[in-house]
């Protein structure tokens, strides 16, 4: 017993062992694999995992006096082109370089101690302080952003100027935190960037008669609060509220319904103080009623069907199950529903009229279940599977409200994506 007391947390030291050594000879031979295709970064990395793992392992350490090397040439190679380049962006682009450059340095720096345990011998690299390269790409970066930010600021006092401009200011910022003044700099051209959309209830023309709930209402508050939720896209966006679009509506004795084109939406969209008008039109709803489609089918099993005695070669009594096939019949059932929702949007430059962007989409929302009930046969023929969907009551679909409600959501996620895409243009 004092012999197992021992033995037993040798074992399970030595299986540790074991699982440790099998690990590390795996990342060799991916990191291995990774090198001769060509992607030395992945194979560096992979590496690195197999020597912390065992900072003595041969294989691994003659792989990485090959690996690290050549990567460091490729990219100071890279990084002497792009200095010489005339590339607008290659301040951004140096620094990105420097900065991985570096990061490639530490991986190999926060190794162990790498010795060959054959011969003693310690293995080295050459490193080199890229810091200076980092803070001077970085600096530069930052003024190449913010001069361009001050020469589009002004150029021209259009709200897609001084985005660009904004845009600029902000770049710089990340750059170098609170760089000169770029941060007043952007505020005061994001103020003059920002758009003002005046986003009009959506009319109901499918002739469903508020049967389903406040549709239109529903949609554009969607659309809104997304916009709004998104700082990436509220960042240069206001949407005027509802309450001055009623506002205006009601002095200039309009609904929506009377933006029946592009220039009625203009002239409320000035009236508005608007940059630009959004309406829209739920064209359809279709609500498919459920139906139930029915099948026979039929399974069999090889199962006992009786049992027979018989006498052994020693004479003792014994039993034996017969097999044979036995078969039944059931009814699988499937029910479905579903709605379907049309809906289109505009949206109008008010300043010219024109269509700025127009579309529409059509979402769906289905809904099906199945269950059995069982036939003539043998109960035993029947998978468990089948058993299940036999006892499972009849299901009941969602309302006819809710399967609209559902299509209504999914056709919100349309619009929201191409309106975000749009304004963050």
């Amino acid at each position: 017993m004092r012999f197992l007391k021992y033995l037993m947390p040798l074992i399970f030291i030595t299986l540790l062992l074991v699982s440790g050594c099998s690990k590390n000879v795996s990342l060799y031979n991916t990191a291995k694999k990774q090198y001769k295709h060509g992607n030395l970064e992945a194979a560096l990395q992979t590496n690195v995992q197999s020597l912390t793992i065992k900072p003595g392992y041969v294989k691994a350490q003659d792989l990485l006096k090959d690996i690290y090397p050549r990567l460091i040439r490729i990219r100071e190679e890279k990084i002497a082109k792009l200095a010489a380049s005339d590339d607008v962006l290659k301040w951004d682009k140096l620094y990105k370089e420097y900065t991985e450059l570096d990061a490639i340095q530490t991986k190999v720096k926060d190794l162990p101690r790498l010795m060959n345990p054959k011969t003693g011998e310690v293995i080295y690299f050459d490193f080199k302080d890229y810091n200076p390269n980092i803070r001077e790409s970085k600096t530069n970066a930052a003024e190449y952003h913010y001069s361009s930010g001050i020469k589009l600021a002004r150029s021209g006092n259009s709200t897609d100027i001084q985005k660009e401009a904004a845009k600029e200011f902000k770049l710089a910022q990340e750059f170098i935190p609170g760089y000169k003044d770029s941060a007043s700099r952007y505020e005061q051209a994001r103020k003059l960037a920002i758009k003002r959309i005046a986003i009009m209830a959506f009319e109901d023309k499918s002739g469903s008669k508020s049967k389903y709930g406040g549709i239109p209402e529903m949609l554009v508050d969607s659309i809104i609060g997304s916009l709004l939720q998104d700082k990436s896209a509220s960042e240069f966006l206001e949407i005027i509220t509802r309450d001055q679009i009623n506002t205006v509506l009601l002095e200039q004795k309009l609904g929506a319904s009377g933006l029946v084109d592009e220039k009625s939406s203009a002239n409320v969209g000035m009236l508005l103080g608007a940059h630009e008008i959004m309406t829209g039109k739920i064209l359809q709803i279709n609500y498919v009623q459920p139906r139930t489609v029915d099948l026979e089918k039929k399974e069999t099993a090889n199962v006992t069907v009786s049992e027979e005695t018989y006498i052994d070669v020693e004479g003792n009594e014994r039993t034996r199950a017969i097999k044979g096939d036995v078969s039944c019949l059931y009814t699988k059932y499937t029910k479905t529903a579903g709605a379907q929702i049309t809906a289109s949007y505009t949206i109008v430059d008010v300043s010219t009229g024109r269509i700025k962007i127009q579309d529409n989409f059509t979402s769906e929302e289905n809904w099906s279940d199945v269950w059995a009930r069982k036939g003539a046969g043998d109960e035993r023929a029947l998978s468990p599977s089948t058993k299940a969907l036999i006892a499972k009551s009849e299901p009941l679909p969602p309302s006819d409200v809710e399967l609209v409600n559902r299509a209504v959501s999914k056709l919100s996620g349309m619009f929201i994506s191409q309106i975000k895409n749009y304004v963050k243009r």
